[in-house]
Formats: structure tokens, C-alpha cells, sequence
């Protein structure tokens, strides 16, 4: 069964477009303890802790109390704690299936147990069984409605079903029941911001800031719904603080760079963008930026550049085909834009601009003038100079 799920990403337009919010622990969602933490959904790659010394140690120290608890099953299969703790273990170290049955297990020995009713419903979550795992969560929230991390999942998993109006009655009952719960700020931000109502979400992210001022994420996130709300300086005020945080947070540095770009400020997106590639050399956007800016600041052939760097790292780019081919265009190599405009409208993705583009195409076939028999065997020959080079004559 397929079932939506909230990715929480936006494109990124020609000229300035924001990167959005990437998922948990990107910038969505944020999940309680224990849920497992993932790029998207519940889901957390096996084995994980396996990456650091303290985490092999952890896991070791986790198989030996799955073993002595193995062990004491075997002599008391109904002991339902036995059966939860075991649950528990192994999802903890990824065995997210072993973990259903153990917790399914639990649940039929202790029906009134809302932790064990709480912890199958994280194990379905993390296979993908989504209604499932509402239920259980559901069940969890009745058996102890005075546990704000069972209030908080149940509005991830919400979330994640798109009842965004649900969601939020969930993210503020944890908030009523835990003052100060800056995840349920954080994330009752995300639905109101869904929902479309930005002022509201811009509220939830200070009051996550207020809560826990090092939260870099939801600073982020309140940068990203003022630019939404067309307050620039407020934007670049909170991207370039959400830096201050976190040095190393590229998306940021990203859009610090729109904003600037949405001001004329074009020296210092560059500043912003390139600081990026100090970070990640081969990030296609940024190059594509970098294109944009030297673009505005009429640095056509550095602009150029640009685009075909970002175009090396990333041909199934349709913003990047569409601002180079109007590069090309501008510095008369008519027959060369052409050929990316095309690329650009034939892009299934590629919808904001298509009916004015293919307008602009024909427009553009019709002006061009018929290449000479030079031009045609130069082309074939391999030569530099080919038909790309054709300039229209009015």
C-alpha cells in the first residue's frame, strides 16, 4: 500500500527560489525519543551506531541484553515487559521487523500497557505501515493522555497521513502538557506553514527559539517563512544568525544568497554562494546560482561558465538549461540557446515557464536565418566555429 508522504521540499525557480525545508532532521519534522531519526519518515539505517567506537561498544552492550532477555523468555514467554524491552532492543539496532513481532507480542499480553501500544506503533512507522502505526499511537494517547511524547508523535505520524489540521491539535496538546517542548513548536511551525499560514508558523519558530535559542533549525526555518513572506531583511538577519550557529549548514548559505539576489545585492550572494563551494565543490546549484549572479551583474561569459559547470554536475536540470540558453541568446549564440531552450521545455518538470519558452522558440526559428553552406560544413567537419555561433539579423 502507498501511502503520501510530507517530503516538505520545494523547487527552485529560475531566478531566486529558496531551498525548502528537506525532511526530519533536515529541516522538518523533528521526531521524539525514542522514535528513530531519518532523512524522511521514521525510518534510521541499520546499524548506524556501528559508525563510532562508543557506538560498537553500545551495540555490543545491546545483543548482550537481547541475549539474557532471549534467555528469559525462553522460560517465561508471557512475561510482557520481557516482550516490550525486547521490542525495544531491536529496533534500537534496526531490526525493525524481529521488533514488530515482539511488540505485537507485548501489546496482546498487556493491552492497558500505553508504552507497549507507543512502541509498536515506532516500529510499524519505521516499516512504512502508516495507518498502523496511527492506530497504536492513537491507543498510546488514550491509555496516558498526560505524556506529551506520545501527544507529539501522534501529530508526526498526522503529518505524515497529511491531516495537517490534526496534526497541529496534536502538536499543541505536547505543547500544553510540556511548556517547554521546542520540537513541538518546531514542528507545529511546519504544519502552520502547510497550511499556509505564515504568520502563525513564523510565531511557532520564535517560540521554538525561545524555548531552546541554539536551535539552528528552527531559525533556519523562521528565515525561510519571512523570505516566504517577502521580509527580506528579516530573512538575511535570521540566515546569516542560523550561520553564525552552524558554519557548515549549506542550505542556509544558499538562501542568504537568493535573498541578497532578490535585493540587486549581487556581490554579496557571490560572497554567499561561493562560500559554498568551499563546503561542497561539486554542488551543482551552487554553480547555478553563481551563473545567476554574474548574470544580473552582466558577466556573460563568467555567468556561462557557471551554467556549464552546473550543468557537468547535473544535465536533468531544467532552471539551469533555461538560464543558460538565455546566456547563449544574449551573447548571439542563437542555435546554441535553441537547443537548451528545447531541452528546458521537453523537461516534464519544467512547467512554469513552458508556454512562454516555446512561444520564444518560435519566435526565434522563424528570425534565424538559414545557415550558409560554410556553416553546415563546418558543423560537420567538427570545427569550432559552427552554427552556435549565428546571430539573428533584424
Amino acid at each position: 500500500m502507498q501511502h503520501r508522504r510530507a517530503a516538505f521540499k520545494r523547487g527552485l525557480g529560475c531566478e531566486a527560489g529558496h531551498v525548502g525545508p528537506g525532511g526530519i532532521n533536515g529541516q522538518g519534522l523533528v521526531l521524539a525519543s525514542p522514535l528513530p531519526r531519518r532523512a524522511r519518515g521514521f525510518n534510521v539505517p541499520a546499524l548506524r551506531v556501528l559508525l563510532a567506537p562508543e557506538g560498537r561498544v553500545k551495540t555490543l552492550w545491546t545483543q548482550l541484553r537481547l541475549m539474557v532477555l532471549r534467555g528469559r523468555l525462553a522460560m517465561a514467554p508471557a512475561h510482557a515487559a520481557s516482550r516490550l524491552r525486547s521490542g525495544e532492543l531491536l529496533h534500537d539496532v534496526g531490526r525493525a521487523h524481529e521488533a514488530w513481532g515482539e511488540l505485537s507480542r507485548a501489546v496482546e499480553l498487556a493491552p492497558s500497557d500505553a508504552r507497549a501500544h507507543f512502541a509498536l506503533g515506532t516500529a510499524l512507522a519505521t516499516l512504512g505501515c502508516l495507518p498502523e502505526a496511527r492506530v497504536s499511537f492513537a491507543r498510546a494517547r488514550r491509555l496516558e493522555p498526560g505524556n506529551p511524547d506520545y501527544a507529539f508523535a501522534l501529530g508526526n505520524i498526522y503529518f505524515e497521513c497529511q491531516d495537517i489540521d490534526l496534526a497541529v491539535r496534536a502538536y499543541e496538546s505536547a505543547i500544553h502538557l510540556r511548556p517547554d517542548h521546542a520540537r513541538a513548536y518546531f514542528n507545529l511551525g511546519h504544519a502552520f506553514k502547510e497550511k499556509g499560514l505564515l504568520q502563525q508558523a513564523a510565531t511557532a519558530f520564535r517560540r521554538a527559539l525561545a524555548v531552546e535559542p541554539r536551535f539552528f533549525k528552527a531559525r533556519f526555518m523562521l528565515a525561510y517563512v519571512y523570505a516566504l513572506m517577502d521580509l527580506n531583511s528579516e530573512a538575511i538577519e535570521q540566515y546569516r544568525l542560523t550561520i553564525a550557529a552552524s558554519p557548515t549548514y549549506v542550505k542556509a548559505y544558499y538562501n542568504l544568497g537568493n535573498c541578497y539576489l532578490k535585493r540587486g545585492q549581487t556581490a554579496q550572494a557571490l560572497e554567499a554562494y561561493l562560500a559554498i563551494l568551499e563546503l561542497e565543490p561539486q554542488h551543482p546549484r551552487a554553480h547555478f546560482a553563481i551563473g545567476q549572479a554574474f548574470a544580473r551583474r552582466g558577466q556573460l561569459a563568467d555567468a556561462l561558465h557557471s551554467f556549464q559547470q552546473a550543468l557537468a554536475l547535473k544535465n536533468d536540470f531544467p532552471e539551469c538549461h533555461l538560464a543558460y540558453a538565455r546566456a547563449l541568446e544574449a551573447v548571439g549564440k542563437v542555435r546554441s540557446a535553441l537547443h537548451h531552450y528545447r531541452v528546458y521545455v521537453n523537461d516534464p518538470s519544467a512547467e512554469e515557464h513552458r508556454d512562454e519558452v516555446k512561444a520564444h522558440i518560435a519566435l526565434l526559428s522563424q528570425a534565424l536565418p538559414r545557415p550558409t553552406t560554410q556553416e553546415v560544413r563546418a558543423v560537420q567537419a567538427g570545427e569550432p566555429r559552427s552554427l552556435g555561433e549565428a546571430v539573428i539579423k533584424h
